[in-house]
């Protein structure tokens, strides 16, 4: 799945109801969620225990993974990366 150079991590910004905001690569983008997804998402930010989710960027599909936990700490390299490409695509 993040091998995918279509999914990226982004950032939750805020949760509700019927709605996602995240930073991804720095866009703000808006995710609509059903009641069952806002959820889920609930859960999610819960058990990760951050504010990391996986999106794919054109789609904008969130994947929710409870079974393995992401360390914040870990995924600072990937965000670098995906930082990094950003940048290299604005060029």
């Amino acid at each position: 799945m993040l091998f995918n150079e279509k999914v990226v991590l982004g950032i939750i910004q805020k949760v509700g109801d019927q709605e996602v905001v995240l930073s991804v690569q720095g866009e703000k983008v808006t995710v609509p969620l059903s009641e069952e997804d806002a959820k889920e998402l609930h859960q999610y930010v819960q058990v990760q225990e951050n504010w990391l989710v996986p999106i794919h960027t054109e789609t904008h599909e969130l994947f929710l993974e409870h079974e393995n936990p992401w360390n914040e700490e870990d995924m600072e390299e990937l965000i670098k990366i995906s930082q990094s490409q950003e940048v290299s695509s604005d060029k």
